[in-house]
């Protein structure tokens, strides 16, 4: 809550007439213009506090008046114009005063600096107008002139949206130096604390580019733009002479006000031209209007009435702003009006010399609320009172100052805080700059002062008040009996902060604490040092006073004595505290062992922590309000983000739920002031304030994720144990009754009460609110008050066992009654129950034993606070846990109903009937019988329910009826006419219920038979056509009873009558669209009558579903289609004997295949399978799907086997490998897999199935593909044999790799490899019959390896080669490992190639003997055979023909021997093949 400190100016001329003012937008300079008889034309400027400025002498002009004036915007330079065309630039550097020589000779009119100072525009009434440029040092320059004729009074620059919005919300890192700055919003958040270091963290602001495009307007409507160049043009005619002119830079639009009150809005081009948007004609008092920006967008505008109306240009929307109040006389109208941004506040100066405030501040939308109302966000202010009329008001300065000038005096106004002070049951609030209310509480007495001073301070003690403003202080006594106030003492004293204490006035003067005597006298001195810095505040508790200075140095004195001495040496805080930035405040405990510190980090934002200081242990601990823990549960140590809800602040380590739901409660805030109790040393009391409600933050430090809005004020008690730390004993929210927190003094919380609630409640500015443990016990005793403190702090800490013992010898069942409120708060419900019991309360026991069967514990505690008469406390509980069922109970039995079926509307939708109905029994109970029936209707009970109400009341129950829709309600008033015999008026409302049935009973008991019918044949409606044809059927009327019969679905009805009657046709007919058992009932009658007619017995036993008859009856008949018909449409559930005669039919007929489906359909599977196999029955795949058993059936293998047997005596190998695959048989269905040829689909089967028979069976397979080309086919060949360790196969396959690669190519290099492979698997097996040809295998593998030896040997010595290869010739067995006539080859290549050709013909000779069968070319190269015949002479072709002629080839002779070693081999290994491993090398 603030006030308006008014002084005024100090002026040299008495007698002058004050015709301007203007501020500069950063300092604190107020220029008024003034006018006498004597002086002429002044220009004085003027301190914030009113006093002259010295430094500056402006030279009054003898002749003329100031006509305009305007400050630079940033430097202290300001131009003046006068009547007589003089214009004048006074500039802060130089000290002087300079005349600006320009064409100007009449009155200068309209003087503007640009938006950053760089371009200044002066125009006259006589349409001179000028440019000038405004270079760094303030002297002009000009740019352009206009001569145009017109006499100019408006002007207005084209605002730089980029650059001129009206100030973005705060973000964080601009906040401090906002806050430093004087910006009002930044310092609402921190309360009333102003940074005192923010000048270290000041840096340079940026400036935006200028716009200098402006708009010029005349006293003749005329409206010209100019650019920034000087290019001058004329973009309208206005109705009228032009008296203001506004720019709308957001939207640019242009706002034109003529002299004839037409307000007009303007789009603005690039170029400047403008058109129109709208125009209103304004109305008032005067023309005199009053205009001004109230905010973006919003125009305030006053013509001289008692309002103010405002007008959002970009939503349309306009509302009005009064007068009201007491503070305000039925003749006051508004005079002039401005507006400050920085401060969100209208001010509107009136004729009775009012200057009335509008402050704006956002309002929350209430229950009832679903638009906000933008008048109630305007708050009226207390108005400050002048002499005189005022003419003009107009804010300025960093400060905010406001400036009224009244023509005969000109006033500052400067907002100050008001002060207020608690101790000791005393009270002392400033109510306005000189006016005191004192409230002394012991006696209940209340005395108002009136100061002979401007009060900036109060402080006091039980019965002495001491007030000071900057320069006096004034000491005032009360007296004993607290009826009045008297003066001791006034003396000068230049102080900002100063306390009392038993008689002695301790008081901040420069540097130092000066204690006085109430007299004023001083009578020590308490000395800071340099390096200790300047004290900042002061704060008394007990015997101890506490201080902080500028440097952060917290000092303590005890004041028990006669003199003040230091309690302990002070402590820098920048050592104890991270980010330490400055001291906010310090305050100390009752007994000084304790001091709790609010500081600033070094951004000059508030810690969230609130610091504590424990003397007796020189040590610091906190409490962080922005993740709500103590420093014990405070996982993480810096400075969190000021949210309870974010990353650093979520809970680790934290078991108790009670700390962890008062973290949530607690979170996000920061500290706005801390008090400790008077009297227990342990109590802390924190005002807490959150920022979720204050401007949109972008920064995360000042957001939230908290899905409920949180208070915006709560006052958190702390107990401060150094055993165990700071514990949180209770906290609630302060309502917006209450400005702030005051004093602490057990049992009362000291609250400042707002401006509005002043109003309301006795004119006391202080309330004393009851702490929660102390309600009912007001007056209590001390050892009581000491009892509950010690219970709530040990219930704190869940020490229980003390707890108990601390109120043990309590009997009051109050403090019992409090006790358990408090366990309310806790949420211990063991100690609640002990509770009830003492004070005595079985039902809330009761209550509260049965509400433990409930799961939450919220639900629990809410029963309690229930029983305990809480219905806020359990309604937040039930709402806080999602328990809105017993929400909407409570609502319920505590008769709110209107809350009851809005919770039950939004979330207990399940109830929402019965909560309706509920409501109706409650207001059929006070005879509200209207509102009854409208909540029977919604419950959905009114069909009953408001016809019981309404019965002993006719006439309105009857109109009620008569104006529903409600057939049932409608038809029972029907049946109670008809009860009466009124039939017409019942055959009314039967009709209007439409209810069929009873128009055509009422119309057959009044034997109107033929309009019973037409109903009953215009509506269909079963139940009436029913009812008719009985009566039809009375009445012998068979055609039309059948008929009706028949439309109301009655068929065994219409087809008794037909039996009865013969009507064989019809009943045919009828039994076909009836329903099985009327069927059979025809079929029956069919069957057995004298004309028996078969075919339609058997159709309708068909129809029925009686197959079985029907079959019989088609065989006796001889309705051979007929069977078949009924055969297709048997299933599984039919009769076997009946499925196995129709398939003995189809059979006997030849259709096989249906036979087998039909003995399917009869799960007789063997029997179809024989039919198959003996008549030849192609098994698809959907037949085979059918003979597939579900996995369960035992007969399903031996089914699926004979299946695949049958698909593979019709060559289906891949329906048998699929069936025999489902019967578990993987072998077989390898083999027909096999059959099949699908290569791929055997491997992958192998590779599945996984058993050594198979992959011997599919490796076996694949030798018998060309594998010597797919080196795939090879790998799986190896794969599968080494897979199914089958050593002596894969050894096999090796050899015959080495015998393919001798044989074909002659590589014994290659076949040496095989050869080594085929070694490795035999020595690593253990099978007996494998490792016997390890013998045959290792000779071979011996004489290839010396066989490639010594053909390495022709390199080095050739000689010693063909040794060698005589030597393995000589061998008789070598033919077995190595061929003779690859080793005769190799020779005769040797001789070749050394042109020894006589040599290589005997070779040649010596294997024509030994080999008679040997073809020479088959072994040697063909160019070497050419070259021995060319130089021996000797004719190879001659003896390869011989050689053909009388034993074959070679070929041919391997082949047969290969052919018999296959057929004597074919039982012992796998057939080989020949094998190309020059491709496969790799795999050897």
């Amino acid at each position: 809550m603030t006030l308006y400190f008014d002084c005024i100016v100090d002026s040299p001329h008495t007698s002058a007439i004050n015709t301007h003012i203007a501020w500069h937008a950063q300092s604190a300079c107020l220029a008024v213009a003034a006018y006498s008889e004597e002086k002429g034309g002044t220009v004085n400027v003027y301190t914030g506090e009113g006093k002259l400025c010295e430094e500056v002498e402006i030279p009054p002009h003898p002749t003329a008046q100031v006509t305009s004036m305007v400050w630079h915007p940033s430097k202290r330079v300001m131009a003046v114009g006068w009547e007589s065309g003089e214009l004048f630039l006074w500039n802060d550097h130089e000290h002087e005063l300079r005349e600006i020589q320009s064409l100007h000779r009449a009155p200068i009119s309209v003087l503007l600096f640009s938006a950053a100072g760089t371009r200044l525009i002066s125009a006259d009434a006589s349409g001179a107008t000028v440019g000038w440029r405004v270079d760094n040092s303030g002297d002009l320059q000009t740019v352009f002139t206009h001569e145009l004729k017109d006499p100019l009074v408006q002007v207005v620059y084209r605002v730089n949206t980029a650059a001129d919005k009206t100030l973005p919300p705060l973000d964080i890192n601009g906040l401090a130096r906002a806050a430093v700055s004087g910006d009002e919003r930044a310092l609402d958040i921190f309360s009333s604390w102003r940074p005192r270091t923010g000048h270290k963290h000041l840096g340079m602001m940026g400036t935006a580019k200028d716009n200098l495009n402006f708009f010029l307007g005349s006293s003749t409507g005329v409206l010209y733009h100019v650019n920034e160049t000087g290019n001058c043009v004329e973009v309208l005619q206005a109705d009228g002479g032009i008296k203001r002119l506004l720019h709308h830079g957001s939207r640019n639009l242009l706002v034109v006000i003529t002299e004839s009150l037409v307000l007009g809005q303007f789009s603005v081009a690039v170029d400047g031209s403008v058109t129109e948007i709208n125009r209103v004609k304004l109305s008032g008092r005067t023309n005199d209007i009053q205009v001004a920006w109230a905010g973006a967008g919003l125009l305030a505008v006053s013509t001289g009435d008692s309002s103010v109306r405002l007008w959002n240009l970009d939503s349309g929307d306009n509302n009005v702003l009064s007068l009201r109040g007491p503070s305000y006389r039925d003749q006051e109208f508004v005079m002039c009006l401005s507006y400050s941004s920085n401060k969100n506040i209208l001010c509107a100066g009136t004729n009775l010399g009012s200057v009335a405030m509008w402050k704006y501040e956002e309002s929350k939308l209430t229950e009832e609320e679903y638009v906000r109302d933008p008048e109630k966000d305007w708050k009226l202010q207390n108005p400050t009172v002048i002499s005189g009329t005022v003419k003009q008001v107009a804010w300025g300065s960093a400060q905010n100052l406001l400036g009224v000038n009244t023509v005969r005096d000109v006033y500052i106004l400067n907002e100050q805080h008001m002060v207020a002070s608690y101790k000791d049951q005393v009270s002392v609030v400033q109510v306005s700059p000189t006016q005191l209310s004192v409230d002394v509480f012991s006696g209940g007495s209340h005395l108002e002062l009136r100061a002979e001073i401007q009060v900036r301070g109060v402080h006091n003690s039980l019965d002495h008040l001491l007030l000071w403003n900057m320069k006096k202080m004034v000491v005032y006594e009360i007296t004993s009996d607290a009826t009045h106030l008297r003066v001791v003492a006034s003396f000068a004293c230049e102080t900002e902060s100063a306390v009392l204490h038993e008689g002695s006035i301790y008081a901040i003067e420069g540097n130092n604490i000066q204690v006085r005597s109430l007299q004023g006298t001083v009578k020590q001195t308490l000395n800071f040092t340099e390096n200790e810095g300047q004290p900042i505040g002061l704060d008394v508790c007990g015997n101890f006073l506490v201080t902080a200075t500028i440097h952060g140095i917290v000092k303590l004195w005890d004041l028990s004595r006669r003199e003040a001495k230091p309690h302990t040496q002070g402590k820098q805080m920048g050592d104890y505290i991270k980010d330490f930035g400055e001291i906010i405040s310090a305050r100390c405990n009752c007994n000084g062992t304790r001091v709790s510190i609010a500081v600033a980090q070094t951004s000059l934002l508030p810690d969230p922590k609130l610091y504590i200081w424990d003397i007796e242990s020189e040590s610091f601990t906190y409490f962080n309000f922005a993740s709500g823990r103590s420093e014990d549960d405070d996982v993480d140590g810096t400075a969190p983000p000021n949210s309870a809800e974010s990353v650093s602040s979520k809970e680790e380590g934290i078991n108790s739920r009670a700390k962890r739901e008062t973290a949530q409660e607690v979170g996000g805030r920061f500290v706005m002031s801390h008090m400790w109790d008077a009297e227990d040393p342990r109590l802390l009391v924190c005002e807490a304030k959150s920022l979720h409600n204050t401007k949109k933050q972008k920064d995360h430090y000042l957001s939230s994720a908290s899905k409920e809005e949180k208070p915006a004020v709560m006052l958190v008690s702390l107990f401060v144990s150094p055993d165990h730390g700071n514990i949180v004993q209770d906290a609630f929210a302060l309502s917006p009754s209450f400005s702030r927190l005051l004093g602490v003094q057990v049992p009362f919380f000291y609250l400042l009460n707002s401006h509005d609630a002043e109003k309301k409640v006795d004119n006391k500015a202080v309330t004393q609110k009851v702490m929660r443990e102390f309600t009912g016990l007001e007056s209590c005793d001390k050892s009581t008050k000491d009892a509950m403190l010690n219970f709530s702090f040990y219930l704190s800490i869940g020490n229980m066992d003390d707890a108990f013992k601390a109120i043990k010898t309590i009997k009051s069942e109050t403090v019992w009654e409090n006790m358990a409120k408090m366990c309310v708060k806790t949420k211990r419900l063991d100690v609640a129950a002990l509770c009830l019991g003492n004070m005595g309360h079985a039902r809330g026991a009761r209550a509260l034993r049965y509400a433990m069967k409930e799961p939450q514990l919220d639900a629990r505690v809410a029963m309690l606070a229930l029983q305990l008469g809480m219905l806020d406390e359990a309604e937040r509980l039930y709402r806080g846990c999602g328990r809105h069922d017993l929400l909407n109970r409570l609502h319920q039995d505590a008769g709110v109903w209107s809350k009851a079926l809005e919770v039950a509307e939004t979330h207990d939708r399940i109830h929402l009937r019965s909560s309706h109905y509920n409501y109706a029994k409650h207001l059929e109970s006070k005879g509200d019988y209207s509102g009854a029936i409208s909540h029977y209707e919604k419950s959905d009970t009114h069909r009953f329910e408001v016809p019981r109400m309404l019965f002993d009341d006719l006439p309105t129950l009857e109109d009620y009826i008569m104006h529903t829709k409600d057939r049932a309600l409608r038809r029972w008033w029907a049946q109670y006419l008809e009860s009466t015999s009124e039939m017409e008026t019942a055959l009314q409302f039967y009709e209007a219920a439409h209810d069929h049935l009873s128009l055509v009973r009422v119309y057959c008991y009044c034997n109107n038979l033929q309009k019973a019918a037409d109903i009953a044949n215009e509506t269909g409606d079963r139940a009436a056509c029913y009812h008719l044809a009985r009566q039809y059927e009375n009445v012998a009327q068979v055609k039309e009873a059948i008929h009706f019969f028949t439309r109301a679905q009655a068929y065994g009805n219409a087809i008794r009558i037909c039996k009865d009657n013969g009507f064989d046709d019809q009943l045919l007919n009828l039994a076909l669209v009836a329903g099985p058992q009327e069927q059979i009932d025809a079929a029956r009658y069919f069957s057995s009558s004298e004309r028996r007619q078969l075919p339609k017995a058997v159709m309708l036993y068909h129809k029925a579903g009686l197959l079985s008859k029907a079959v019989d009856l088609a065989f006796k008949s001889g309705q051979i289609s007929a069977v078949g018909q009924i055969a297709g449409e048997l299933d599984e559930s039919a009769d076997p004997a009946l499925i196995q005669r129709c398939a003995q039919y189809f059979i006997s007929n030849g259709q096989y295949d249906r036979a087998v489906s039909l003995l399917i359909t009869g799960r007789q599977y063997f029997e179809a399978l024989d039919l198959c196999v003996e008549h030849n029955v192609w098994v698809t795949e959907e037949l085979a799907e059918r003979f597939t058993l579900p996995k369960d059936e035992k007969a399903r293998n031996q089914i699926l086997e004979k299946v695949a047997e049958c698909a593979y005596a019709q060559e289906n190998y891949k329906l048998a490998t699929k069936k025999f695959t489902q019967a578990g048989n993987k072998v077989k269905a390898m083999k027909c897999l096999l059959k099949s040829g699908d290569t791929e689909r055997i491997v992958y089967f192998a590779n599945v199935c996984r058993q050594r028979e198979i992959y011997i069976m599919a490796a076996n397979y694949l030798q018998s593909l060309d594998w010597r080309k797919e080196p795939d086919i090879m790998r799986n060949i190896i794969q599968f044999y080494s897979r199914a360790k089958a050593s002596g196969l894969l050894a096999g396959f090796y050899d015959s790799c080495a015998q393919v690669e001798i044989d074909e190519f002659q590589n014994y290099e290659k076949a040496a490899g095989a050869l080594n492979e085929a070694y490795k698997v035999i020595t690593s097996s253990s099978d007996p019959q494998t490792q016997e040809r390890l013998p045959s295998l290792k000779y071979k593998l011996e004489k290839v390896n010396q066989f490639n030896n010594i053909k390495r040997m022709f390199v080095t010595d050739g000689d010693a080669a063909i040794q060698e290869m005589q030597q393995l010739l000589a061998d008789p067995n070598i033919e077995v490992a190595v061929r003779q006539g690859d080793i005769y080859a190799v020779m005769v290549e040797y001789f070749a190639a050394n042109n020894n050709f006589k040599s290589a013909l005997n070779i040649l000779q010596e294997m024509k003997t030994k080999l008679p069968k040997a073809n020479p070319s088959y072994y040697v190269d063909a160019q070497t055979l050419q070259a021995i015949s060319r130089t021996t002479g000797m004719n190879f072709a001659e003896v390869e023909n011989g050689m053909q002629e009388e034993g074959g080839s070679e070929e041919e002779g391997n082949a047969s021997e290969e052919e018999v070693v296959e057929e004597d081999e074919e039982e012992e290994r796998p057939q080989q093949h020949h094998f190309a491993l020059n491709g496969s090398a790799k795999f050897f």
